[in-house]
């Protein structure tokens, strides 16, 4: 693992496809990896770190949407993927917005690339977008909180409880930023995916992907709420029937 905003969960040089995963709003790449663990040898995974986290720990956390989105492309780049291998991303909620821009460019640069698109528990924009970039520290607590996803134990400690508000407060930034870009139609094959009982991310939101792609989109809900592709083995195995369907 390096300080790079990519990096490789695996070594599989036989792998057919290549996937990188985008991780969601004050999340890291460490949930990511333990999915990539259970992944064939036929994809091999990459995960995104944010600054301000793991390997990057000691890197200020980054807001601007253009300057992550050029981070990554450049990552992309540095690594060569997509170049000899279809290119699948994989980007849930906060990590959904960016692999949509990081498609868009992708493919404005290099139409004939052959793509896949995963868009997860995100719609095209939501509600809060805006308002959250603003939110207290006591309210970045409760909604930290509604996903469950954090240990009660973090908020009884001072230093860890500052760490992850901070987190989510440059996340929610990040997200208002990456809202408040175009979203022109690109060409893509996209597939957007969501859970029947996240009441975060409504699965009506996820149909709103509809009108900016110019071919169909498939969309597919799984049991669960708004992390459900973590503890659903079903997830995988669609994971892997996608990745397929990108080399026929």
């Amino acid at each position: 693992m390096t300080d790079s905003i990519l990096y490789p969960a695996f070594e599989r040089a036989e792998a057919k496809v290549q996937l990188v995963f985008l991780h969601h709003a004050g999340g890291s790449s460490f949930s990511y990896l333990q999915l990539s663990q259970r992944l064939s040898g036929f994809i091999e995974a990459y995960c995104m770190e944010l600054a301000g986290r793991g390997s990057r720990f000691l890197q200020p956390f980054q807001t601007d949407a253009e300057t992550v989105i050029s981070d990554l492309l450049a990552s992309i780049k540095r690594l060569k993927l997509g170049e000899d291998k279809p290119l699948l991303l994989f980007g849930h909620s906060l990590g959904a917005e960016l692999a949509y821009h990081i498609a868009r460019r992708l493919k404005s640069e290099a139409p004939e690339k052959k793509l896949g698109l995963i868009l997860s528990a995100r719609g095209t924009s939501a509600p809060d977008d805006l308002r959250n970039e603003a939110l207290s520290e006591a309210e970045i607590i409760d909604l930290l909180e509604e996903f469950e996803e954090t240990p009660q134990d973090v908020f009884t400690h001072p230093e860890l409880r500052k760490y992850v508000v901070d987190a989510m407060r440059s996340d929610l930034r990040l997200l208002a930023s990456l809202s408040r870009l175009p979203k022109p139609v690109i060409n893509c094959q996209t597939y957007v995916i969501g859970a029947d009982h996240d009441e975060h991310v409504p699965v009506p939101w996820l149909a709103q992907w509809r009108e900016i792609f110019t071919t169909p989109v498939t969309q597919k809900v799984f049991a669960g709420e708004h992390f459900y592709l973590f503890s659903s083995d079903e997830v995988i195995d669609w994971i892997e029937e996608r990745a397929r369907e990108l080399v026929a």
